[in-house]
């Protein structure tokens, strides 16, 4: 029998149907979790994942090669969740005028729309610092957009950038000078059609105003570790409570 570590175990149990998963946090799992099954759901209020009992043995063998798998026999004393990961500065982060900047970005959606998260890791010198953080009804567009506003608004010196994103609409919009053309034309996409989260689009330009800012798309879910850390807390902020309204949005949806 294998030897259980304390914090290193996830406990399983049926409900009908369904097996309900309860584990720490661990960002690989979730992430093959993910990939390799087809039914499985997170519950937020619970803080517990689910899936058919038809993926039962691919969910144990991927359970099996990150914690010890035990039956839940009291789940309402088990309080292990996925909470989110802190951002870590790695230290104290400094940048002067001229600076050459690498910035990962990503942005997640529980529902689209839905409670959302951003994150952005920034690189310099050796430094790294992390930013993170959410809204309680957004869309998945818009956080896309606020982790690259949220990692220039963090930095107090003229640099030069190159801002690294998954996000084709993000991506296109500043390289194909898309967002400065529905500016020009009043935040209109078409003559009849208004260009969306024309707020965010207007904060990130004046950011980019005061920089040197290159945008470049990397594939997502890929091997690129900076993107993968970005998705896995972005992700995890989706699922924290009581996160802050998104007034942009509402605005705008009415």
């Amino acid at each position: 029998m294998k030897s259980v570590k304390p914090g290193k175990e996830a406990f399983i149990r049926y409900d009908g149907k369904r097996m309900i998963i309860r584990s720490p946090f661990h960002p690989e799992y979730v992430e093959e979790l993910k990939s390799n099954t087809k039914t499985r759901k997170w519950d937020a209020a619970n803080k517990v994942w689910s899936l058919n009992v038809s993926e039962k043995e691919k969910a144990l063998d991927i359970l099996g090669r990150y914690f010890t798998v035990l039956e839940d026999t009291n789940p309402a004393e088990n309080t292990n969740s996925e909470p989110v990961q802190p951002a870590q500065t790695g230290g104290v982060f400094t940048v002067q005028d001229g600076d050459k900047l690498e910035i990962w970005t990503d942005g997640a959606c529980s529902g689209n729309p839905g409670s959302g998260g951003y994150a952005a890791l920034l690189k310099n010198n050796g430094q790294v610092k992390e930013i993170a953080s959410g809204f309680a009804h957004t869309t998945n567009n818009r956080m896309e957009i606020m982790a690259a506003i949220a990692a220039l608004e963090s930095l107090d010196k003229q640099c030069n950038i190159t801002i690294y994103s998954d996000s084709k609409y993000l991506v296109d919009a500043m390289s194909l000078g898309w967002a400065k053309k529905w500016q020009a034309n009043g935040w209109m996409r078409t003559k009849k059609d208004k260009a969306i989260n024309s707020d965010l689009w207007q904060r990130l330009l004046d950011l980019c105003a005061k920089h040197t800012v290159r945008f470049v798309w990397v594939k997502g879910h890929s091997a690129n570790r900076e993107n993968k850390r970005c998705d896995e807390i972005a992700e995890a902020i989706t699922h924290v409570p009581d996160l802050p309204e998104d007034k942009g949005y509402k605005r705008e949806t009415g």
